[in-house]
């Protein structure tokens, strides 16, 4: 009987010791992911600024680009992770022109993929890129659902 209360005990304190680290590790994900969507957000709006839009309207602009897709953070990021040839800033000045035309930005797209990057660096894709590309849009297709 000694031994089940002491197995209990144990059990409970280790339960309630690693429930702050566990929560505070959830936090932590939620606030960089809010943090990095207001980043991007806030790049597309500066950029449109720039271009001559006013702040407010390239603001609204910007916000309704990523209320269409909330998990176009992730999916940028395994672009930027796969695919090394567009840097961050040229796929956030393509996002800002597609924002203004008020285009769809499909990230699981294969073909959109293959578009963007062709517009972006001006020259056709050597197979590896093509490659990379499909890997991409394979995996930004299971983030969709």
């Amino acid at each position: 009987m000694k031994k089940h209360h002491f197995i209990s005990i144990t059990l409970i304190i280790s339960g309630l010791a690693l429930n702050p680290l566990i929560a505070n590790t959830t936090v932590k994900r939620a606030t960089q992911t809010q943090s990095t969507n207001h980043t991007i957000s806030a790049s597309i709006a500066s950029i449109l600024h720039h271009r001559g839009i006013d702040e407010e309207t390239a603001e609204e602009i910007s916000n309704n680009l990523l209320e269409e897709d909330e998990t176009l953070l992730a999916m940028m990021q395994n672009l930027e992770e796969v695919c090394s040839i567009v840097s961050r800033e040229e796929v956030l000045e393509y996002l800002s022109t597609a924002a203004l035309h008020r285009q769809n930005v499909r990230f699981d797209s294969y073909d959109q993929l293959i578009a963007m990057v062709s517009k972006i660096k001006q020259t056709s894709l050597d197979t590896k890129t093509l490659q990379n590309l499909r890997d991409v849009a394979k995996k930004n297709a299971l983030l969709v659902g």
